[in-house]
């Protein structure tokens, strides 16, 4: 009987044994007592190497490998471990912009988030994503000038917003993906960037450049951001205290982790000499706020400038434990039975419904600049000539994933009218002459293996992508395209010429030289309009091109950037009224870059965006065209008083009516201009907007509410958001420029 009772004793304590879990997977225990426990068993080197972008297993703790490289912009692009993915590809980020429609970006960034769920479970990538792009389009020529929304930082925001809870879920407690704002901040200049230092008052911070990082933050929820390249006023973003820790965590209250751009500390001491070893700009990040590491500098410096006294492993575990919150938030030890985001089959990977929802991104966001009664076109046509380089190629812009379904203009058009109408394509040109491309594939390739191996995948991706546009961009002189392309276009009924840009143009490390059509395009456009003026213009790009010759000359223009994989079949749908274009300029076109300040120059006072610019434009923000007409009616502000301590709202309404005869979409857009102050004030800043459907002969109310935030600007006397007593205007109208109503209210205590 002893011996009985014994042996039970000895099986329940080994059964208790057995159930018994440590604190980290233990889910009656919050993220953040788990995430404290787990980071307390790793040893210092362990600790080092998860502050790495990729984050090796620690197999004892049953903690698995990790990549905190993933790119999702518009779509699920590079994986983080040299892998190319197929998946559906959206249309770009100021392609989006051009919709106007948060609701829209929300449900696209859905796509893309259930898509990133279906590869995980596929085993083809991790949950962390360097997206959105929300750096400022303050300048055309900038490199990445199609990997973010606007020029202003209203739009941005709500566009930013939207994409960020798309990415990451609206569930309570854990996060669908991770979604990681860049590049934080003032950061949108190639030509010096591993060395540039951007100088900007507080003021225009505030009021400018933070304005979408902290809705992403405070609204969105974003878990983590990237801090950029460049110098802040003097100092390095990645190891920027008042930048990283003052405004982002005790200002703002992000919980998150920081990552830095790829190679940013090693540009600390390298680039940007504001300290002289790799120990010392690790330690300085660390200790301002930067958690993590893309690169490989940390895992080679932090154990050395522990030694030396820079830095304590104390100063490691902060960082970690956010981290760790982080991958716990996507799922890590998680029960199954409470897991929100486990259903996502690959079938879900391009699927039709994807495809469907990219066309009708596609089709938002076209702009249609000009029209002489030209388009639609006639489905009855004879013949139509396709012409231009970017005609028969489906262009996908930046961090674009391979989708297995691309649809170029010249195969939508052939969709479209099958057998009915001769369809003719010719290239027209190379958008690159062979004499600029310098590029060597063997000397690239050389040149990699000098790099820190954080880039290797990133760059040998890159290095597949030129290759094939530098074999497609080479093989026949451009004299006789142009001739072949003005032999076709003199025989044919219309033209549709597209013309645009590609990645030796404008890309990433790689500013435009100036706003010109690059290459011989517009002698192609010359040539072909002198033969055959029946022409429409549509131009595929991810920045504005100086268009003064083709707005006075040629009947119609598209807009359409980056349009992504359905672009062929929504630029068909608008050029033969299939679809009634609604998209609006989420920049401002301007006549010449000779207007504009250096592109170094980050003061957006002296002539940048629609809030300081004081020339004539080409095109306004937040102009667009449409096949109907609108009309503006019974313009109402309900209060005429800001009462400066207090919180009353204002609401604002109009009657908006589609005059036409076609179903239409109008984009009703509300700014406020301050008409007394003691400082410079913008022109006019965007304050809301909504994009409407309207059809034929229908009349909707469209209702805004304003608050005494929006008369607000950063005092930089006080060091706090104010208001001065004086009069604003509240104008209602179509753009920027374009205003049909006016209405004065008085800021009063």
């Amino acid at each position: 009987m002893k011996n009985l009772l014994l042996i039970i004793t000895i099986l329940c304590a080994c059964s208790y044994a057995q159930e018994e879990i440590p604190d980290y997977k233990n889910t009656n225990l919050t993220f953040e007592e788990r995430a404290k426990d787990l980071v307390s068993h790793l040893t210092l080197e362990e600790k080092i190497a998860q502050m790495c972008s990729w984050a090796p297993e620690v197999k004892r703790l049953g903690l698995p490998a990790f990549s905190y490289q993933g790119e999702a912009l518009h779509g699920l692009a590079e994986a983080g471990h040299g892998k190319l993915m197929q998946a559906t590809s959206f249309p770009t980020s100021i392609t989006m912009g051009s919709t106007w429609n948060p609701d829209l970006m929300e449900e696209v960034a859905t796509a893309i988030s259930d898509e990133a769920r279906a590869a995980f479970y596929m085993g083809e990538m991790d949950l962390s994503f360097w997206s959105p792009t929300i750096n400022m389009l303050r300048d055309p020529r900038w490199g990445r000038n199609d990997e973010a929304y606007s020029e202003d930082p209203y739009l941005m925001s709500k566009m930013a917003v939207a994409f960020v809870k798309g990415l990451q879920g609206t569930h309570p407690k854990y996060l669908k993906t991770i979604a990681s704002p860049k590049h934080f901040v003032a950061n949108n200049s190639e030509f010096n960037r591993h060395d540039g230092n951007s100088e900007v008052t507080e003021r225009w911070l505030r009021e400018y450049y933070f304005p979408s990082y902290k809705a992403c933050f405070q609204e969105g929820g974003a878990y983590a951001t990237m801090c950029a390249y460049n110098r802040l006023n003097g100092v390095p973003a990645c190891c920027n205290e008042w930048l990283l820790t003052t405004v982002l965590r005790d200002e703002w209250g992000f919980e998150g982790y920081v990552v830095t751009d790829c190679g940013a500390i090693l540009d600390i001491f390298a680039n940007h000499n504001y300290v002289e070893t790799p120990e010392e700009a690790s330690a300085l990040a660390v200790k301002a706020g930067c958690d993590l590491n893309c690169g490989n500098i940390y895992v080679e410096a932090l154990g050395k400038a522990v030694e030396k006294g820079l830095v304590t492993e104390k100063d490691f575990d902060a960082a970690l434990e956010k981290m760790i919150v982080g991958r716990l938030k996507l799922g890590l030890f998680a029960p199954e039975d409470e897991f929100p985001y486990s259903d996502f089959p690959p079938e879900i990977i391009e699927s039709k419904k994807h495809q469907d929802l990219a066309l009708r991104a596609a089709q938002e966001s076209l702009i249609l600049l000009k029209n002489d009664n030209f388009l639609p076109l006639s489905k009855d046509l004879k013949s139509l000539a396709v012409i231009g380089p970017n005609a028969n190629r489906c262009v996908l812009g930046a961090y674009s994933g391979d989708p297995s379904r691309k649809i170029s203009v010249y195969q939508g058009i052939k969709e479209k009218l099958g057998e009915s109408v001769e369809v003719y394509h010719e290239k027209g040109c190379n958008i690159t002459t062979p004499d600029k491309i310098n590029f060597d594939p063997e000397a690239w390739d050389e040149d990699l293996q000098k790099k820190e191996t954080y880039a290797l995948d990133f760059e040998e991706l890159e290095l597949k992508r030129m290759f094939d546009l530098y074999t497609y961009e080479t093989k026949e002189t451009d004299e006789v395209l142009i001739e072949r392309a003005v032999n076709l276009a003199k025989n044919v009924e219309k033209v549709v010429l597209v013309l645009g840009a590609n990645r030796f143009t404008s890309t990433e490390e790689d500013d435009a030289e100036n706003l010109l059509w690059p290459g011989n395009q517009e002698k192609l456009l010359r040539a072909v309009y002198k033969v055959n003026p029946n022409i429409v213009l549509v131009m595929i790009k991810g920045y504005q091109v100086t268009i003064n010759w083709e707005k006075e000359n040629i009947p119609a223009i598209l807009e359409t950037w980056f349009a992504g994989q359905e672009q062929g079949h929504a630029i068909a749908d608008v050029l033969f009224g299939d679809y009634n274009p609604g998209g609006k300029l989420p920049v401002t076109y301007y006549k010449s870059e000779d207007d504009l300040p250096h592109i170094g120059d980050y003061d957006i006072t002296k002539g940048r965006t629609y809030w300081f610019f004081d020339k004539e434009v080409l095109y306004p923000f937040g102009y667009g065209l449409s096949y109907t007409t609108f009309e503006y009616q019974k313009f109402n502000v309900d209060e005429k008083i800001i009462s400066v301590n207090g919180e009353n709202k204002i609401k604002v309404s109009v009657d908006i009516k589609n005059t036409g005869n076609l179903k239409g979409d109008e984009i009703v857009q509300v700014y406020i201009k301050d008409l007394e102050s003691s400082v410079v004030q913008p022109k006019k800043e965007l304050r809301d907007f909504k994009r409407i459907s309207l059809e034929p002969q229908e009349l909707k109310t469209v209702t805004f509410e304003l608050n005494k935030d929006d008369f607000l600007y950063w005092n930089e006397i006080k060091g706090d958001w104010d208001i001065e007593i004086g009069d604003f205007e509240i104008q209602i109208g179509a753009s920027s420029a374009d205003i049909k109503f006016k209405e004065l209210v008085k800021a009063e205590e």
